[in-house]
């Protein structure tokens, strides 16, 4: 195997790692070109995990970059880009989450597993919000037990599944 830097030498130093975000990341290098990493300003590695993490660290912000080039929008209704509210993290208005719905998404998947939002909820709302989630979980759940085989947990997950159902069709009947 080539190293990936220069793509001349044969690659002997071989690095993989977690990242944050859950996803791994391997590297292939041949030794010249890791020593010159080593010698790159910000990388001031006394050993090889500190070495590891600014290696990583450079990796990550790279994927950051190309993350918010490939998104760009901006929201119709307050004007606000997508670049001026990866700056604070700060939405400008409802529109806003329409606007940047898939990038806001898979940040909440990173963060939370989920892109379900759980939280504070008006008064009224929140049984059958919370009702709404439990049942979009049990989905999930009852998904992964097909996937495994596991038909009898699928079935009574299901049967949780209808009567959690049920009952948002009264409680929601009941509101109106």
């Amino acid at each position: 195997m080539l190293c990936e830097e220069c793509g001349k030498n044969e690659a002997t130093v071989h690095i993989q790692a977690m990242l944050p975000d859950g996803t791994t990341s391997t590297r292939s290098l041949c030794q010249p070109c890791m020593n010159k990493l080593r010698a790159m300003p910000g990388i001031h590695a006394l050993d090889i995990s500190e070495f590891l993490g600014a290696l990583f660290e450079r990796i990550r912000q790279s994927r950051q970059e190309k993350d918010s080039d490939r998104f760009d929008a901006t929201c119709p209704v307050c004007g606000l880009s997508y670049a001026e509210y990866k700056k604070d993290m700060k939405l400008g208005c409802a529109g806003c989450y329409k606007a940047f719905r898939e990038p806001i998404e898979e940040m909440l998947v990173r963060r939370n597993g989920s892109a379900l939002y759980v939280g504070g909820m008006p008064d009224g709302e929140s049984a059958l919000n919370l009702d709404i989630y439990q049942v979009k979980k049990l989905r999930e759940q009852m998904k992964r037990a097909v996937e495994e085989e596991k038909f009898e947990t699928a079935a009574a997950i299901r049967d949780e599944i209808r009567s959690l159902e049920e009952k948002i069709g009264s409680e929601a009947g009941n509101q109106a």
